[in-house]
């Protein structure tokens, strides 16, 4: 989330596998706008490094933000909260193509930004994460995230959110014996690919949640669109990305 130093003013929630709430941004104006927001979400199962070996849901997650500063010269930080009991395996940042110096510091990933006046920047953050069992007895799996965007500038011209099934379908289809043909997305059309049908009953029996709602599918992927996100107050509660699904590979 975009904070301040010393003292934190301009604040945006990025939490993984967390219950937390986002800070409240300061009642003055934030100089800093979030013209565009893409999250881009991959769920896959880990690769045995050894025959036998059990296999781990893994969420490759990529955020890229394009800002632009209104105001005058700012000294801000984005911060991402890890989960004490998850570890992240991976965590990067760059600043218009640019590597970031990144800080842990308590839990948190700091990701020092300096905006100029009227300077755009396309921050990009990626991590690899881990996944805990909701439900080990049910064999159950799942795995949220806060992504109502609090403290920039408003509006929000763009934001877009991904969920990727893509490789957790394939492989649930090759622990089914359906795998496609070698070279084939499970996405894909063509001889040796997947009948029509097979991902939305994936969809429907193997994937126990989607939220929020009104989502769109595409392919093996699941996404949402929002347009002109103002204030809290006047913006459509998008509270939390939650998807959870049955853990066959167990």
């Amino acid at each position: 989330m975009p904070a301040r130093p010393p003292a934190p003013r301009l604040l945006l929630v990025v939490l993984l596998l967390t219950g937390l709430l986002p800070a409240s941004a300061s009642a003055d104006a934030p100089p800093v706008q979030l013209v565009s927001a893409r999250r881009y979400y991959t769920l896959f199962l880990s690769t045995p490094s050894r025959p036998g070996e059990a296999v781990h849901p893994r969420i490759r997650y990529q955020g890229v933000w394009d800002c632009v500063n209104w105001g005058a010269d700012e000294e801000i930080s984005l911060f991402q909260q890890e989960p004490a009991h998850l570890p992240y395996l991976e965590f990067r940042a760059k600043a218009n193509g640019v590597p970031i110096p990144v800080e842990k510091r308590e839990g948190r990933y700091w990701v020092p930004l300096h905006f100029s006046s009227g300077q755009r920047v396309r921050v990009e953050i990626e991590s690899l994460q881990q996944v805990l069992p909701v439900d080990p007895s049910r064999k159950i799996d799942s795995f949220e995230d806060l992504i109502q965007p609090t403290g920039w500038r408003p509006p929000v011209v763009n934001y877009w959110i991904v969920v990727d099934l893509g490789r957790l379908f394939g492989a649930f289809l090759a622990h089914e014996g359906k795998s496609p043909a070698f070279g084939l997305s499970p996405s894909q059309t063509g001889p040796g690919a997947p009948p029509p049908d097979a991902f939305p009953q994936f969809l429907a029996n193997k994937v126990l949640q989607v939220a929020p709602g009104g989502y769109r599918i595409e392919g093996s992927k699941i996404w949402w669109y929002y347009h002109n996100l103002g204030d809290p107050a006047s913006s459509p509660a998008l509270g939390t990305l939650r998807v959870v699904w049955q853990a066959w590979y167990r």
